[in-house]
């Protein structure tokens, strides 16, 4: 028993480790690299800076979107009976419901991505607006696009979770309730919530190394670059809050 507890503690500890080192070798090797050269353009811009960004927020945010919307056209309105759903094949779900589950996976990262647009347009408006030869039209329209982009995309996840309420009477999403995903996962059966616990924990452990990685990179940022600590310390809250909200949970658990 000690043994499976001490293998269990030094797995725990080898990522936050694993990091911390290669944090420090980073900023080592990076600490000899001379500073790249001020005059090289990183605002992957064109004509205005970050216009070529925003581009590539909007072109992933129109794709998304006919993505989503071509997946609710294959999407009947009526639910297929069980002889559709199973018929010959081995599947548990349909086509439909399958084409209906892009539809959702496809309505939350647009949400996600029209967001970052929103934020980052405000951010570089709010940042810039007192330098000369500031943009300005360019970043009013930019601006504008990205709120009606935000505007579509909800509309878009609304008329999903619709689609997704008529398949799923039972497990029907609540828009209006402000504990929605918990009241829907209290409606999952065992073999549900088994895959939600499993899929959750994959993504803490993602979560994890992606956090590592993210705190090496602006370490190496700040070696390069210029120094930036406001990263650094919310990449450390946030990993913080993600490793004590699961040893918490885990706690509760284990009391019950």
């Amino acid at each position: 028993m000690k043994n499976s507890s001490s293998s269990s503690i030094k797995k725990r500890l080898r990522l936050p480790l694993y990091a911390a080192g290669g944090a420090v070798v980073g900023f080592l090797g990076a600490s000899g690299i001379n500073k790249i050269p001020s005059n090289l353009n990183w605002t992957l811009s064109v004509y205005y800076d970050y216009d070529l960004l925003f581009a590539l927020l909007a072109a992933s945010v129109v794709v998304m979107m006919l993505w989503n919307t071509l997946s609710l056209v294959r999407t009947p309105s009526v639910p297929p009976t069980e002889d559709e759903v199973y018929g010959d094949s081995d599947s548990l779900t349909s086509p439909a419901e399958r084409s209906l589950g892009k539809a959702m996976i496809l309505s939350g990262l647009s949400v996600i991505v029209a967001f970052t647009w929103v934020a980052l347009a405000l951010s570089l408006n709010a940042s810039n607006r007192n330098m000369p030869n500031f943009p300005e039209l360019f970043n009013l329209l930019n601006l504008f696009a990205a709120c009606i982009s935000i505007i579509i995309v909800v509309v878009l996840q609304t008329l999903t979770v619709k689609r997704y309420n008529r398949y799923f009477p039972d497990r029907a999403l609540d828009l209006n309730s402000r504990n929605m995903k918990k009241d829907h996962f209290e409606k999952l059966d065992e073999g549900e919530k088994w895959i939600v616990y499993r899929a959750a924990y994959r993504s803490f452990q993602m979560m994890n190394i992606l956090l590592g990685i993210g705190m090496v990179s602006m370490v190496l940022y700040s070696a390069l670059f210029t120094f930036a600590p406001f990263p650094i310390v919310m990449l450390s809250v946030i990993w913080i809050a993600n490793i004590g909200i699961y040893y918490r949970e885990t706690y509760r658990a284990s009391n019950q």
